[in-house]
């Protein structure tokens, strides 16, 4: 039967058996600092000259009842 989920515990200790192994076998295992990513900004959708609760349609448009 295939396993399909593994404890945390068992994951960690392949992992470490098989870092050990790669080691052994004259690896190196080098540490990269990642990129620092530029800031996210808070950017809000209701802004000035938007008007609110158009219900997806264009801001603008007009609304066109039928039988009127």
């Amino acid at each position: 039967m295939k396993e399909v989920y593994k404890p945390k515990s068992v994951v960690r200790e392949e992992t470490k058996d098989a870092v050990a192994e790669f080691l052994a076998r004259g690896g190196t295992i080098e540490v990269v600092k990642a990129k620092k990513a530029p800031k996210q900004r808070m950017k809000a959708k209701t802004s000035r000259g938007f008007s609110g609760g158009s219900s997806g349609f264009a801001a603008g448009y007009t609304t066109v009842k039928l039988g009127a």
